[in-house]
């Protein structure tokens, strides 16, 4: 049997936010909507962008990549489509046009300048080719990535649309309209993109999602658990703030 000290230990680690949760609690519907849409490129092999926005510590990027751990596992037990997956963070770039070398270093295994990359990027996704694959692009915090000319924002939103990319983008954000403001309205809508905003958790969510982590451990009373879900979801809804309070 656990004694408290280690179930208060346990609890330190199921509760902090690199912690990989059994489930994601209150992004069912979110989940889902975004499952959908990759499942469907990825089986008809077509690129396609998909644009999250929503405010810090809404599962945003949590959901995408448990979603990706879903697909991945079925591509293996051969129940879905191969598929490659990277994940490019804006805060981890030390310029935003490194982006191009990333990508294109995880196509084709070459380390180049960011310039040369994005025109070798250009051409690839512009003309056939004979990579069966589709590649999955998780940019995160692309609030990061704009430029004063805004191509890199520009080019990953429209290389999707090119009849032989076969890449798909899911690119996440904090503020739900920029792609309008950095790109104008008109380039904007002409890219076509599925937008999907994720709305601050409820107490009721923020409730459930620290007590998941915290099953099987006598380490927390429920009301302690209510009160922390209450008072966050009051101020931000934010679920990493949640997990930190009650860590």
């Amino acid at each position: 049997m656990v004694d408290h000290k280690q179930a208060l230990q346990q609890a330190r680690e199921n509760l902090h936010v690199s912690a990989v949760p059994d489930s994601l609690p209150g992004r069912e519907s979110e989940f889902q909507e975004i499952l959908g849409h990759l499942e469907t490129a990825l089986r008809d092999a077509t690129g396609t962008c998909i644009y999250i926005s929503g405010v810090p510590g809404t599962g945003k990027t949590a959901t995408v990549r448990e979603i990706i751990r879903h697909l991945s596992q079925q591509a293996t037990a051969h129940r879905g489509p191969a598929f490659r997956f990277v994940e490019i963070n804006g805060m981890k770039l030390t310029e935003p046009a490194q982006a191009y070398s990333i990508l294109y270093q995880f196509l084709s295994g070459d380390k180049v300048t960011p310039k040369h990359a994005a025109d070798l990027l250009e051409q690839r996704f512009r003309d056939p080719n004979d990579d069966p694959q589709p590649c999955v692009v998780l940019m995160d915090e692309l609030d990061l990535l704009v430029t004063r000319k805004q191509t890199i924002m520009y080019n990953f939103f429209e290389w999707p649309n090119r009849a032989h990319s076969r890449l798909i983008v899911v690119a996440i954000a904090n503020t739900m309209d920029l792609p309008e403001r950095v790109l104008t309205n008109k380039v904007s809508s002409r890219l076509g993109l599925t937008r999907i905003n994720f709305q601050p958790y409820t107490h009721q969510q923020l409730y459930s999602i620290v007590a998941s982590r915290l099953r099987g451990l006598a380490a927390f009373d429920s009301d302690a658990i209510e009160l922390c879900a209450r008072k966050v979801s009051s101020v931000s809804g934010d679920a990493r703030r949640a997990l930190d309070i009650c860590r």
